[in-house]
């Protein structure tokens, strides 16, 4: 999460909320049944791609 919040600039709180509305890619579990998820580098550079297109809005 560290990682993600310090690439995108936002706050986790902010990140899980986009997540819960589909507006940011979600996390995936690391090992099945673990508690410990994370996020492909290309789907997080994906995302801030799909922001620039669209002048920053969460859409």
């Amino acid at each position: 999460m560290q990682e993600v919040t310090e690439r995108v600039s936002l706050a986790p709180s902010t990140i899980y909320g986009l997540v819960q509305t589909g507006k940011f890619p979600a996390p995936f579990k690391i090992t099945p049944g673990g508690r410990a998820a994370g996020w492909l580098l290309g789907d997080i550079e994906g995302w801030l791609i799909s922001r620039t297109e669209k002048g920053g809005q969460h859409e």
